[in-house]
Order: structure tokens, then C-alpha cells, then sequence
């Protein structure tokens, strides 16, 4: 799209974080616009609501570096300079745990400058640069791809319009614009398995075309988000032994806000009160025993297929780096924009047998222990390449007609 040019629907603060994110992300990023703060801190805690950009950085030895975006395209006399806006996005940095940060702006800032703020971690761009940066990468012939561009901007609007008077989606929206990115990923991929179970009895036929396009962008948002957990986790395991990272996953799979430490001394409190208050009553011995632990948390019971998820991810270490930016891309051009993958895209982001590898075992697990629609199971496994390791015609793959949906669905659950 011309760099003049609008789009009927956003403003141009929106389109200029949409071209910044979407630069991010063929730059090697995987990049979220928009984060919603006030969800997470409390409208009163912050004079920001949001975001602009939130990046990853996975290198191929899965150590995985976070990276926030400030866009600002107004040049009034009351618009922040780009010193300003870079100190006060330090802060910002620091207050999220992100190694670096990125000022895009109108006003044009000095070479002193830009050498100071990269002291602290920050750098500064202007839209300039960030024009050379899209002709670098090409962005052009890859423009509004995947989760990125101007028709996925549009959607989220649609979708946040589309749930309001649903409480639950709602706040299943709500979780994926804010809260996900601010927790641990042991506690986001429990939180995100228990979205995407709610999820499934809300996919039925005869929805409306706005309820199952909110549905469509649901998963993919979910999916795609779970994806970079498992990296993040899979980034942990391998820098531990197996049963060192079992024992660390477990703890951290069993319990939530509250440390396992201070639940552990709960317990055992619980445990003494308990038993003492049997015994006064004289209770058989074996309801004693079967009365402790009571309140000791426990790990859900997919943490044993998930573990296993990871330690397979964790083998592969330059397959998986890729995996989030690829799963990415693979499940909102299939599900959310409901069309096949640009070859161009899938080339340059790597995509080959691994990828399906890898995408066909996060959905066996998801298949699992979520259960998944037809459409959205289809999206995931559907052949990206031949036997011979050749791509496939993508035509139509995306989603599976409605005579053979069952069908489909009974296949990709045999063993």
C-alpha cells in the first residue's frame, strides 16, 4: 500500500504502528501491537493505555530477549521530542522487564542523541527510517500477511465490537490484548488451555458470520500466543537436565500467584490442624492418611503430554526458535483471513518439513486435552508439504468441507 495512502477505519497513529509491527516482525520479531497496560495495572496506575509494540527475539539457541515500540507520528508544539519520549520509554522498558525499546517519530532527532539513548537501551527511528527499513525488507511484497497489517487491525476492532455484551469472551479478549503477555508462560499456557476450553462448546454450526469470525480470531490469537510459551519454556528446558526441568515445571504447572514455597508451609499447617482435629474425634487411621494433602496444590493433568510437548521441542532447538513466528503466520492466514499461505511468506520465514512437524505435534496435543473444531484442527494440520518434502498446492487446505469435517476430525485422532 502506498505510504500515503489511508485506511477507512484507523487512524494514522494506528497505521503507523501497524507498519512499525509489521517491520518488527519480518525483521525477525514476533510482535504484538496495542497491548492493553490498564487492564493490568489499573486505569488510575498509568497515564498510558497501552503498548504500542511488544516483541520477541528468539535466537536459534532459544534465549528469547523482549523488546517494546513507542510510535509517535504527531509534530504539534505540545508533542513530546524524541529525548523526551525516549527517556520516558526507559521507564516504560523497565516497568514491563524489556531488554530494549524503539522510538518511531515524526521529529527528526540529532546523532547525539540517538547515541545517548542507546546508553539505556533505547533507540530512535525516524519515519524515514523506517521507510529505508520497509525497502530493506522488502515489506512491500509482503504487506498485510499473517497477523500482521492493516486487515488484522481492522478485525480486532470488529472482534472487540463483536464481544462486547459477552462477559466471558469479552474477558477472554481482554486476557489475550493484556494479561497473557504480563504472566509467567507456566501460568499462561494453564490460563490459555483453559481459554481455549471454553472456547470450543462456543463453535457450533449456524453461527452468524460476526460471532464466528470473532471465534476464528479467538483461536488464532490463542493458539499463536500458546506457540510462544512453548518456545519460551522449551528455551528453559534446555539448559537444565531432564529431571531438574521436570521437577522446576511440575512446581511451577501446580500452583498460580502464590508461591509453591508458601503453599508447601499451608499445607503443612493444614495437614497438622487436620490430623489433630481427626484424632480428638477418633477417626480411623486411614481417613486420617487420606485427609493430608488436602490443600497441596497439584499440577493439571496435562502436565505430563505437556512436558513431553516441550522436552520434543527443546530437541530441535533451531526448528522450535522459528516455530512462533511460523505458527503465527500459519494460523491467521488459514483460519483468521480463512485463506492458503503466500508462498513468498512461508519462504521467507523458513517454513519447511520441521515446521510441520512441529505444528502437527502442538496440535495432537491441543486435540488432546482442548478439543478442537474441525476448521481450527484443519488449519493445524493440513499438509504443507508432500512425502518428498516438496510443497503442496495450498489451495483450500485451510479448512475442510462440511460432509467430511467428522471425518477429518476421526482421522487426526488415530494414533
Amino acid at each position: 500500500m502506498p505510504r500515503g495512502e489511508t485506511t477507512p477505519g484507523l487512524e494514522p497513529g494506528d497505521r503507523a504502528e501497524v507498519r512499525v509491527a509489521q517491520a518488527w516482525f519480518w525483521d525477525g520479531y514476533y510482535v504484538r501491537r496495542g497491548v492493553d497496560l490498564q487492564h493490568r495495572y489499573g486505569r488510575d496506575a498509568l497515564s498510558v493505555t497501552d503498548l504500542d509494540l511488544l516483541g520477541y527475539l528468539i535466537s536459534p539457541a532459544l534465549t528469547a530477549q523482549k523488546y517494546i515500540g513507542e510510535v509517535k507520528t504527531g509534530k504539534s508544539s505540545s508533542t513530546p521530542r524524541p529525548l523526551d519520549r525516549a527517556l520516558w520509554v526507559r521507564g516504560l522498558r523497565e516497568l514491563v522487564k524489556a531488554e530494549g525499546a524503539e522510538v518511531t517519530t515524526a521529529f527528526r532527532a540529532s546523532a547525539d542523541v540517538r547515541g545517548f539513548t542507546r546508553t539505556f537501551g533505547v533507540t530512535i527511528q525516524h519515519l524515514d527510517d523506517l521507510e529505508a527499513r520497509e525497502r530493506r525488507l522488502y515489506v512491500d511484497d509482503i504487506v498485510d500477511c499473517g497477523s500482521q497489517g492493516d486487515t488484522i487491525a481492522l478485525l480486532i476492532k470488529q472482534v472487540h465490537k463483536q464481544l462486547k455484551g459477552d462477559a466471558d469472551l469479552e474477558r477472554a479478549f481482554w486476557f489475550l490484548r493484556s494479561e497473557v503477555w504480563f504472566l509467567d508462560p507456566f501460568d499462561a499456557i494453564k490460563r490459555n488451555i483453559g481459554l481455549l476450553r471454553e472456547l470450543r462448546p462456543r463453535w457450533s454450526d449456524g453461527l452468524d458470520t460476526g460471532s464466528l469470525q470473532a471465534l476464528r480470531w479467538l483461536y488464532a490469537e490463542s493458539i499463536s500466543v500458546l506457540g510462544l510459551q512453548l518456545a519460551l519454556i522449551a528455551g528453559v528446558a534446555v539448559t537444565m537436565d531432564v529431571s531438574s526441568f521436570r521437577e522446576l515445571a511440575l512446581a511451577r504447572l501446580s500452583v498460580g500467584d502464590i508461591p509453591l514455597s508458601a503453599m508447601t508451609r499451608i499445607s503443612d499447617r493444614v495437614d497438622r490442624y487436620v490430623s489433630e482435629l481427626l484424632k480428638h474425634f477418633d477417626a480411623p487411621v486411614d481417613v486420617r492418611m487420606e485427609a493430608l494433602g488436602a490443600v497441596m496444590p497439584a499440577a493439571p493433568e496435562y502436565a505430563e503430554p505437556l512436558l513431553e510437548l516441550v522436552q520434543r521441542l527443546a530437541t530441535q532447538v533451531g526448528a522450535t526458535s522459528r516455530l512462533p513466528r511460523q505458527l503465527d503466520l500459519l494460523i491467521f492466514e488459514r483460519l483468521a483471513r480463512a485463506r492458503s499461505i503466500r508462498s513468498d511468506a512461508a519462504r521467507r520465514l523458513g517454513f519447511g518439513p520441521a515446521t510441520e512437524r512441529l505444528v502437527k505435534l502442538v496440535a495432537a496435543f491441543l486435540r488432546g486435552q482442548v478439543g478442537l473444531p474441525p476448521a481450527v484442527d484443519h488449519a493445524l494440520t493440513a499438509s504443507l508439504f508432500s512425502t518428498r518434502g516438496t510443497p503442496v498446492d495450498q489451495q483450500a487446505l485451510f479448512e475442510p468441507e462440511p460432509e467430511h469435517a467428522d471425518e477429518h476430525q476421526a482421522n487426526q485422532a488415530k494414533p
